[in-house]
C-alpha cells in the first residue's frame, strides 16, 4: 500500500473537527494526519493537538490555498507517495478514502470528488456558481471536468512536488486542475454525495465567483502561453 496522508486546511473548524479526525481515523493513522490551522479564533488548534495528529500554524489567515500549499510542502518533505485532502466542515465522507485511493492504484494521478452527478441539494448559488467554474476549468484543462471546486482528492506526490501554485484563495483548486492537466496528469473522478451541514461557509458565492473568473480571464491564457 501505497504510503498516504491526510490534509484537512481549517479555519474556525472546531465546530466539527473533533469528529472529523475521529471519522479519519478509522482509515488513518494519527501521525499521517496533517491539520493546518489557517488563523483560526477558536479552539481548531487545541482539537487537533488533543487528538495527536500533526499540526501546522499559520499566524494569520491566509486562505484555504495557502493552508493547502503549506501542507502540500509537507507532505513532499516527508516522502508521502499521496497526499488526501479533505475539508475541515464535514462535507466530505471519510469512508470514502478508500476509493480514492483505489483509483490512485489504478493509475490516475489525481482523483477529484465529484458532486455534480446529483445537484438537487446543492444550494442554487453554489450550483451556479459551481457550473460556471467548472465549464471555464474544463475549457482552460483541456479536458472535461467534472466538479472544479470540490476540495475531496488524492494527489500523488510527483504532481505536488510539479505544479507552479500562485493563487492562495478559493481558486486554488482550479489552478491544480489546470496545472494537473498542463502536466499531463491523469486526472479521475468518484461520485460523492453534496452534504451540507448548516455551519458558517467562508465561500461567497457571488465574490468568490467573480474573482475567480477574473482569475481564469487575466491569468490562464498567458500562463499557458509560456
Amino acid at each position: 500500500m501505497k504510503k498516504f496522508c491526510v490534509i484537512i486546511p481549517a479555519y474556525n473548524a472546531g465546530e466539527h473537527l473533533g469528529n472529523l479526525l475521529s471519522r479519519i481515523g478509522e482509515f488513518a493513522e494519527k501521525k499521517d494526519i496533517i491539520v493546518v490551522d489557517d488563523g483560526s479564533q477558536d479552539d481548531t488548534s487545541s482539537i487537533a493537538r488533543d487528538f495527536g495528529v500533526q499540526l501546522l500554524v499559520h499566524q494569520r489567515n491566509l486562505g484555504k490555498g495557502a493552508a493547502l500549499k503549506t501542507a502540500f510542502r509537507k507532505a513532499v518533505k516527508d516522502d508521502y507517495d499521496v497526499a488526501i485532502t479533505i475539508d475541515a466542515d464535514f462535507q466530505h465522507p471519510p469512508e470514502l478514502i478508500p476509493e480514492l485511493l483505489k483509483k490512485i492504484d489504478g493509475g490516475a494521478d489525481m482523483v477529484v470528488g465529484n458532486r455534480r452527478w446529483d445537484t438537487s441539494k446543492m444550494p442554487v448559488e453554489r450550483r451556479v456558481s459551481n457550473f460556471l467554474s467548472t465549464m471555464a476549468t474544463s475549457l482552460l484543462a483541456g479536458q472535461h471536468i467534472e466538479d472544479s471546486q470540490c476540495g475531496f482528492r488524492a494527489i500523488r506526490r510527483w504532481l505536488l512536488k510539479s505544479v507552479r501554485l500562485k493563487f492562495n484563495k478559493y481558486q486554488h483548486e482550479s489552478e491544480m486542475l489546470i496545472e494537473a492537466a498542463r502536466l499531463g496528469a491523469r486526472i479521475s473522478f468518484i461520485n460523492i454525495p453534496v452534504i451540507y451541514n448548516g455551519n458558517k461557509s467562508y465561500f461567497h458565492p457571488i465574490k468568490d465567483t467573480a474573482r475567480f473568473l477574473a482569475f481564469l480571464l487575466l491569468y490562464y491564457p498567458t500562463r499557458l502561453r509560456k
